[in-house]
């Protein structure tokens, strides 16, 4: 009885030493299987994935004996099915590397056109301002140096649109992604900025742009459209930029760059906004009219109203006239106001208010009709009667003394 009870008791540790060791099995074999999905994910060349391909096959080997057991103990899955999935992520893994490779290529190719550019707009800036030196005020030296001007401004956009293309090339999939990177991918990022040398062209971009309004005066027009290109260049940064200060947070030096960036960012924009609130200011000052000078929207808006309050309590019609022909009607209505509004620097509402204002000045002249509207028409009706009088006396004689 004794014996039998000891071989009762081998059987059962028997069994239960084998469920164990099939236990071991299948937990080690899942842990293999999932370091392999890892290893696939965070894979950063073709010859990795060739690697893991090769390690995948062995894999399969090793655990061919035991696929009954697998099979079993995997359900859903099956010893099948689990490596066919592996290597659909390998497959899956080589089409982004092929992927990663052709905007590569093409990233070299915009590479060359963006250092021809680069090369060609500071030659252009160094003429202008060797030109400016000079001083030069005839026709030949006027002409040529809007000449450059205009070279200078169209290669400039051209070199813009070209980075923005390689920041899109590049970072579009990046851009749309959470914050939340893995190691691997943000070393990904890190390494797709540094082959494009995007930080460096970023910050060129900046400062040739700052550099061509320091020695340059643009009209209206122009000032529109770069200030237009310069918002449209910073929101694409302001989608970037954080994404790229997280990735090159532990870069040492280079972490410092995104944070520069951001900073000439804001430079430009505020040196563009000075330039332009500087122009408007000038129409009134080659008017003679004395409004306070301004800096934003506001202040444009109060200081014109002020200045309209001021000339109504004077009472000096000249300067209504001079105000609201060569000023308002002329210059800042037709030009630069439709600037300001376009690029949100004044509201449509505060255009109206000054002129409201405007339309009130002029009711304090009521129909006062302006001294020059009555020397034009007397202007009119002597030359009308210089002209008719003759050929009217001419008619009117009679046909024997013609």
């Amino acid at each position: 009885m004794k014996t039998i009870k000891i071989i009762l008791m081998l059987f059962v540790m028997t069994g239960v030493a084998i469920a164990q060791s099939d236990y071991q099995k299948v937990e080690s074999f899942k842990d293999e299987i999932a370091q392999l999905r890892l290893d696939i994910h965070n894979a950063k060349s073709l010859a990795e994935l060739d690697s893991l391909r090769n390690t995948i096959n062995s894999l399969k080997q090793k655990h061919l004996a035991e696929k009954d057991l697998l099979d079993k103990s995997m359900y859903p899955e099956n010893y099948n099915s689990t490596f066919s999935k592996l290597q659909e992520a390998i497959d899956l893994r080589r089409e982004d590397f092929t992927q990663i490779e052709t905007l590569q290529t093409e990233v070299v190719t915009l590479k060359s056109e963006l250092e021809i550019l680069n090369e060609k707009n500071t030659e252009l800036l160094s003429k202008i301002k060797e030109y400016q030196s000079i001083g030069g005020k005839d026709a030949q030296s006027i002409n040529e140096l809007k000449r450059l001007v205009a070279n200078l401004r169209q290669s400039l956009k051209e070199r813009d649109e070209l980075v923005r293309s390689i920041v899109d090339s590049l970072l579009s999939d990046f851009v749309k992604s959470p914050m939340s990177l893995n190691e691997a991918e943000r070393q990904q990022v890190f390494e797709k900025v540094e082959t494009g040398n995007l930080l460096y062209n970023i910050e060129k971009t900046i400062r040739d742009n700052m550099e061509f309004l320091k020695a340059t005066q643009l009209n209206a027009e122009d000032l529109g459209e770069v200030k237009e290109e310069q918002i449209q260049f910073h929101n694409m940064w302001k989608r970037i930029g954080p994404k790229l200060a997280d990735v090159y947070m532990d870069k040492g030096e280079k972490a410092g760059e995104v944070a520069y960036i951001t900073n000439l960012f804001a430079q430009w924009n505020q040196r563009l906004d000075r330039e332009i609130w500087e122009r408007v200011y000038q129409v009134f000052r080659s008017n003679n009219l004395k409004v306070t000078p301004f800096s934003n929207g506001n202040e444009f808006t109060n200081n014109v109203l002020e200045f309209i309050e001021n000339e109504k309590i004077s009472g000096s019609q000249e300067s209504y006239i001079t105000f609201e022909d060569s000023v308002w009607t002329e210059q800042l209505r037709t030009t630069w106001i439709p600037v300001l509004i376009d690029n949100e620097m004044i509201t449509t509402e505060q255009r109206d208010t000054i002129q409201t204002a405007i339309n009130n000045w002029e009711g304090m002249y009521g129909a006062e009709t302006p001294i020059y509207w009555y020397v034009a028409i007397a202007i009119i009706v002597i030359v009308f009667l210089l002209i008719f009088i003759p050929k009217w006396k001419k008619k009117s004689k009679p046909l024997a003394e013609q």
